[in-house]
């Protein structure tokens, strides 16, 4: 059976006037709804007054799980709180079904319907899906396009030619590691030459973009990821003896790395342990078993699977440790950082070196160096001092993913788009 793709539109509905210091919703118009929304938890901002384009988020394969989800419960529920509609063109593969639900939650002042009720493969019906979408962006006067991943770079620039749809391709991998498929590179190549901005999450990617795909440096910027404020300071359990990685089972990951690193750490120290929370890729979660069970340590490492809410995840451990072969930005370190927790990880590309002070509240070990990060854990482990240290280091340098600002520097795009 062929493969087929879903394309997911989000889209907010434009020239909002906000004020999210209110909860009342009214209109101005019969075109136009507003609702002014108090974000969850206490309002990062008490007035804030903004007017958007009508703008349009699409999502590739997978959209249900599409980590992008965020950024439009951003600019829908936080700020610009109109209503917005949700599109849906079938199916991304075998395993996808019609029916799937959201993972991430998503405002409800985003409405959902289907631009198709059939099954869209990319490959046999590239065309069809192009009218589509056309259609959808002329209809709706779309001044904005976000195309979220790279797997819809192609169809989002074939269906804005000729318009004046400005159209934004957000990366939210990374360029750097030669790891995709003959498709993903040529989609990614595609927003590169013809996107009219590409967005990364990193600076490092960013400074690829413009050196391998020899781009204007104007037309690529980067916006972080945010870290979602945490209502009370956690305090830092010393006395923990818990070492603690968070991520599915997958060789992105490095478990492969990561048994051997645990081998020669907990063998040491018997009275350590190690935690993994997460799920995957079962061969890959067997293949870690066995060879902590070789290595005669298996009774102390525990396999948590998926836990939902980080106070159930990050406290009363004491390091945490990641051995990634690639990121995009790894969510998993900031919230790490969040409870104080000294951080071990490979610096790979990209997000690590963005998000670890090396030597101040974590340490950026060479890439897959076992001996130097067993070391280092060694260390820490032996150093109360320095872990404490490490852990009350553990926010500096995080101002630069406070989510006010990172929300404002996606409406200043927003509207520096629309206004060209």
């Amino acid at each position: 059976m062929n493969p087929t793709t879903d394309i997911t539109i989000v889209a907010t509905v434009p020239m909002l006037s906000v004020d999210i210091s209110k909860t009342s919703p009214h209109t101005t118009s019969a075109n136009t709804a507003i609702t002014s929304v108090r974000p969850p938890g206490n309002a990062f901002i008490s007035t804030f007054l903004i007017k958007l384009p009508f703008i349009l988020f699409l999502f590739g394969s997978r959209a249900n799980k599409n980590p992008g989800i965020p950024i439009v419960n951003i600019l829908t529920k936080e700020i610009c709180a109109g209503s917005s509609g949700y599109v849906n063109i079938k199916t991304a593969d075998n395993t996808a079904k019609s029916n799937e639900k959201i993972f991430f939650p998503l405002s409800n002042a985003v409405r959902y319907k289907n631009l198709s009720s059939q099954k869209i493969s990319m490959s046999k019906h590239f065309v069809k899906a192009v009218k589509l979408l056309r259609s959808y962006i002329k209809e709706n006067n779309i001044e904005v396009l976000f195309g979220i991943g790279m797997t819809m770079n192609i169809v989002a620039v074939t269906s804005t030619i000729g318009l004046k749809t400005k159209f934004i391709s957000c990366d939210h991998t990374n360029s750097i590691v030669d790891i995709d498929t003959t498709m993903k590179k040529l989609q990614r190549y595609v927003g590169a030459r013809l996107a009219d901005k590409i967005i990364t999450l990193t600076t490092a990617d960013r400074n690829n973009y413009i050196k391998k795909y020899k781009i204007n440096p104007k037309r690529v910027d980067y916006i972080y990821n945010w870290i979602n404020s945490i209502d009370v300071e956690k305090k830092y359990n010393l006395d923990s003896k818990k070492l603690i990685t968070v991520g599915r089972f997958h060789k992105q990951k490095g478990y492969d790395y990561l048994s051997k690193v645990a081998i020669k750490v907990l063998s040491r120290y018997p009275d350590w342990q190690w935690d993994i929370y997460g799920s995957g890729d079962e061969q890959i979660k067997q293949d870690l078993i066995t060879e902590l069970d070789k290595g005669g340590i298996l009774s102390r490492v525990h396999f948590k699977g998926n836990v939902k809410g980080t106070d159930n995840i990050y406290p009363d451990h004491a390091i945490y440790v990641m051995t990634s072969r690639y990121e995009g930005l790894p969510l998993v370190l900031l919230e790490a950082k969040q409870y104080g927790l000294p951080i071990i990880s490979f610096n790979c590309p990209t997000g690590p070196a963005e998000i670890v002070l090396d030597e101040e509240n974590g340490y950026l070990i060479e890439n897959f160096d076992i001996n130097q990060m067993s070391q280092k854990i060694i260390e820490l482990i032996e150093n109360n001092e320095l872990r404490l240290g490490f852990s009350q280091n553990a926010m500096l340098d995080t101002d630069k993913f406070n989510k006010k600002r990172i929300t404002e520097r996606w409406i200043e795009l927003i509207e520096k788009m629309a206004g060209e």
